[in-house]
């Protein structure tokens, strides 16, 4: 008996050690395999033949359930495409939470013979800022940190007047509730200064408002955010992103930095007008607020994911948070695309908005050369995204005649196909305007004539078409912080006031015209 027992138990021992290794080299094999995955996508890309027509095989639409007519969108971009403020596009459409159309459009640099693809990478400027918020709000779902939490808790580089930092919260950092005044000191990391630096710096500026109170749009400060990113997870910022969102989400031609973009094999470089630009490190110091370049279908991938489509990596609970309006905005000056929608108020790093009775979530962003926006009816699982790089107003427009084909109502040029090229003009600050004062320019605007614009100077803008910053030059909107409350809040009749500055900043050389959102 005894020997029958050390025969079962010897055998029992075999089979153990057996498991554990066949374990061991599953969990080998896997890994090599999940590194190959990674891989393949960007060998494909570099392989595969220019394809530049309608992707429709990613998801077609069934007999009678598109409301988008695709046909008479590809019509316009290619009529869009004509201008000479215009080199290359991408576009993705999504309709009931699926990839319904995607191409690119035009070339890659000015004067050139290679087309832009649906894999042509391009730059997203301050659509990052939405990448930001994302992962912060993935490590609070994951119990790492809390977004009430103090920003000086984790020892960041943030200097605030009056120790405000230890007062602001991550929650006020993600929905640009500092108290600054909008885009401090941008003006001088366009000149080459140290972003970290710049953000001790911060104190040395007065409070517009307490901290959480009033909406001033930032990238600087904004930027705080990575280094939260990298406390919590000790890993890089890109590190973490491409492995808690990038990969989860297919998002293989997604990247973070200057050296990822311009060592693409398919990438857009930027222009004015049909001039090529330099690409400037500048913005890419900020990864948080400027830092992500992708293709347009993944940037297709990245709406979809917002929507509510990728629930297994975005919890719908997270995306109703980041989601959730924090402060209204006002109505900006800009163009008419700005004064159709109503309600405007800033999230987590998206921008919510109501035209023609409907909500919609988006953003936009701008940077010397490069020009990108987003927009999605979250109800209706649609939207639509672009990114080009020249600074081009124009595809601005698009959003909103693929909303009103959603929506089913008439044609409106939005794009301004209609409408001659004008020559380039000195983009400006924008300031908040009154309903009485919108109104007297949307019945101006009727009879034919362009919107005014507040003359004062500065840079451009990547929402309001309007924006860097010299950080004394505009004030920040004061409005309801209450979530309930932003949604109904009036724009305010406030002119931007000069801030007041302990130190006198440096004058900023020829800038970038940069510009994250206001």
């Amino acid at each position: 008996m005894t020997a029958v027992k050390n025969m079962r138990c010897n055998k029992r021992d075999y089979l153990k050690k057996k498991i554990a290794s066949l374990h061991k080299t599953a969990l080998k094999t896997g890994t090599l395999l999940t590194a190959f995955s990674c891989l393949v996508p960007s060998v494909v890309q570099a392989i595969e033949p220019v394809n530049n027509t309608v992707v429709q095989t990613l998801a077609p639409p069934e007999e009678g359930t598109s409301v988008i007519d695709y046909q008479k969108i590809d019509q316009r971009l290619n009529r869009l495409m004509s201008s000479q403020t215009m080199v290359g596009l991408g576009v993705v459409i999504i309709e009931n939470g699926r990839i319904r159309f995607v191409r690119g459009y035009g070339v890659r640099k000015s004067g050139g013979h290679e087309v832009v693809t649906p894999n042509t990478v391009f730059r997203w400027a301050s659509l990052s800022k939405g990448v930001a918020s994302t992962m912060v709000n993935l490590l609070a779902d994951q119990k790492r940190l809390s977004l009430d939490d103090i920003i000086s808790r984790y020892g960041t580089t943030l200097r605030l007047p009056d120790h405000a930092e230890q007062q602001a919260t991550i929650r006020m950092l993600l929905s640009q509730r500092l108290g600054l005044v909008h885009n401090a000191y941008d003006d001088r990391l366009e000149h080459g200064e140290d972003p970290a630096s710049l953000r001790q710096m911060l104190d040395q500026l007065h409070l517009s408002c307490s901290v959480g109170q009033c909406y001033g749009y930032q990238n600087v400060a904004f930027d705080t955010a990575h280094e939260i990113v990298e406390r919590v997870t000790g890993m890089s910022y890109a590190q973490a992103v491409r492995r808690y969102l990038f990969l989860p989400l297919g998002m293989y031609s997604a990247s973070i930095g200057r050296s990822a973009l311009v060592n693409s094999l398919d990438w857009a470089e930027p222009h004015t007008g049909q001039h090529t630009r330099e690409v400037k490190e500048n913005y890419y110091r900020i990864p948080a607020a400027g830092g992500v370049n992708s293709s347009i279908i993944d940037l297709g991938r990245w709406v979809r994911a917002q929507m509510g489509m990728e629930p297994e990596t975005l919890s719908h609970s997270l995306l109703n948070r980041i989601h959730q309006p924090q402060i209204n905005t006002g109505t900006w000056k800009g163009g008419p695309v700005d004064h159709a929608m109503d309600d405007a108020a800033y999230a987590m790093a998206f921008r919510v908005y109501h035209y023609r009775g409907h909500l919609m979530v988006g953003h936009r962003g701008a940077v010397s050369g490069y020009r990108s926006l987003l927009l999605f009816d979250p109800k209706l699982k649609s939207g639509v995204a672009a990114l080009w790089n020249s600074e081009s107003p124009r595809p601005t427009g698009l959003q909103l005649e693929v909303m009103d084909m959603l929506y089913h109502q008439p044609f409106h040029d939005w794009m301004e196909l209609d409408t001659p090229d004008l020559p380039p003009v000195e983009h400006h600050v924008s300031r908040p305007i009154s309903k009485a004062e919108r109104l007297r320019m949307e019945r101006h605007n009727a009879n034919g004539h362009h919107p005014v614009v507040a003359k004062k100077a500065v840079g451009k803008d990547a929402h309001s078409k309007n924006a860097h910053a010299v950080a004394a030059k505009s004030k920040p909107t004061k409005a309801p912080a209450h979530p309930a409350a932003a949604h109904k809040a009036a724009a305010s009749d406030k002119k931007a006031h000069p801030a007041v500055v302990k130190k006198a900043a440096p004058k900023p050389a020829a800038k970038e015209k940069a510009a994250h959102k206001k």
